[in-house]
C-alpha cells in the first residue's frame, strides 16, 4: 500500500480562516447606508488591480469617498475597513505554534494589497507567528491563478507539492492549488480544520 507523503509545509488563508469575516463592504453599506451596488464595481474592478499590485489603493479607493457618504481621509477609511477585519482566532494560532514546534513550516497565503498586507504583517502582527508569507500583491498573481502556487513552490523548495497542506475558505483557490500536487482543503469550520490537522501533528 502507498503511503502517503508526509507534510512538510502548511499554507494558510488569512481572512475566513486565521481571520474572523467582517467584510468591510457590508460594514460601510449598513453604517454609512451606502446600497452594496455603489461599493461592488471597487471590488470588481479596481480593488482586483491593487491587490495584484498594478494599482496603489490610496488613489483608487480615493474616487469613490463621495458616493460613499465617507466625509473623512483616505487614512481615516483605510483604519475603518482594517481595524474591523482584524480579529484573530487564536485557535489557529495555537495550532500553527504546535505544527512549527514539530518542523512543520507555516506560511500565510492570501490576496492582499499593500496596505492591508503591512497592517496585517505588522501591525495586527501575523508575520510573527508563520516562516514566511506569499502575497498576492508581491507575487503579482491572485490565488486563483495557478501561477502564484508555482511561486510558492518554487521559494519552498526542496519541499514539494505533495508535501504541502493548504487551507482556503474560498473554493475557487483549491483548485489551482490541486492541480499542481498540493493537499488543498476547503475550510468550513475549525473543529472540522483540526481534526485534519491532528492526523499530521
Amino acid at each position: 500500500m502507498n503511503q502517503q507523503p508526509k507534510i512538510k509545509a502548511v499554507l494558510f488563508d488569512i481572512d475566513g480562516v486565521i481571520l474572523e469575516k467582517n467584510p468591510f463592504s457590508k460594514r460601510l453599506s449598513q453604517e454609512f447606508n451606502v446600497p452594496m451596488e455603489k461599493i461592488s464595481p471597487f471590488f470588481q474592478k479596481e480593488f482586483k488591480l491593487c491587490s495584484v499590485g498594478k494599482a496603489d489603493l490610496k488613489e483608487e479607493i480615493k474616487k469613490y469617498l463621495a458616493d460613499w457618504n465617507w466625509q473623512e481621509s483616505v487614512n481615516e477609511i483605510l483604519a475603518f475597513w482594517f481595524d474591523g477585519e482584524g480579529v484573530i482566532d487564536e485557535r489557529i494560532i495555537k495550532t500553527v505554534n504546535d505544527l512549527r514546534e514539530k518542523g512543520i513550516k507555516c506560511y500565510l497565503v492570501s490576496d492582499q494589497e499593500k496596505y492591508r498586507a503591512e497592517f496585517l504583517l505588522n501591525e495586527l502582527g501575523l508575520g510573527k507567528f508563520f516562516d514566511g508569507h506569499f502575497i498576492s500583491c508581491q507575487v503579482g498573481f491572485s490565488k486563483s491563478d495557478d501561477k502564484f502556487f508555482q511561486n510558492v513552490i518554487g521559494n519552498i523548495s526542496p519541499i514539494v507539492p505533495q508535501e504541502i497542506m493548504f487551507w482556503d475558505d474560498d473554493k475557487k483557490n483549491i483548485e489551482p492549488a490541486k492541480k499542481l500536487g498540493i493537499d488543498a482543503r476547503f475550510y468550513q469550520n475549525f473543529d472540522e480544520f483540526k481534526k485534519e490537522i491532528n492526523k499530521i501533528l
